[in-house]
């Protein structure tokens, strides 16, 4: 099982509605679990390594306070879009005002399109992340001020 196969599944498990997801395949076992700051659990056929660079799906958290600055974090793992579509007008830019929920980009994981939302009003300061770049879950994509 490679690093890209468990990195999807754990995307896989941060957006479905359960909470654990084990699968066996080729003779290597791998059992994933949500909350609490649980790590993964893995078979003994798997090496070390993987599961060193394998990381762990956090659950949903509310948006801090607003302080001096804010940020936009990727939802899950994929790359990254900053349009709806090659040649469209990106969805914000800096310096435009944004209203919390707003939709401000993309990421994209196995054709599979999540909206990244900011968590609370405010301007965009600045884009962190360049269109297309692949990021992993809590990337920060988008400073507020």
């Amino acid at each position: 099982m490679d690093l890209t196969h468990v990195r999807q599944l754990i995307d896989l498990l941060a957006t479905a509605p359960v909470t654990e997801l084990e699968v066996e395949e080729s003779g290597c076992r791998i059992r994933i679990t949500r909350g609490g700051g649980a790590q993964p659990e893995v078979a003994p056929s798997v090496p070390p390594a993987v599961v060193a660079h394998t990381p762990v799906a956090a659950t949903p958290q509310a948006a801090p306070p607003v302080a001096e600055a804010a940020v936009v974090t990727a939802p899950s793992y994929g790359v990254f879009h900053l349009s709806p579509a090659p040649g469209a007008p990106p969805f914000v830019t800096v310096g435009q005002e944004v209203q919390a929920g707003q939709e401000v980009g993309l990421v994209e994981a196995m054709k599979v399109f999540n909206a990244v939302r900011a968590g609370q009003a405010g301007k965009i300061a600045a884009v962190l992340v360049e269109d297309g770049t692949e990021v992993e879950a809590g990337t920060p994509l988008f400073r507020l001020a």
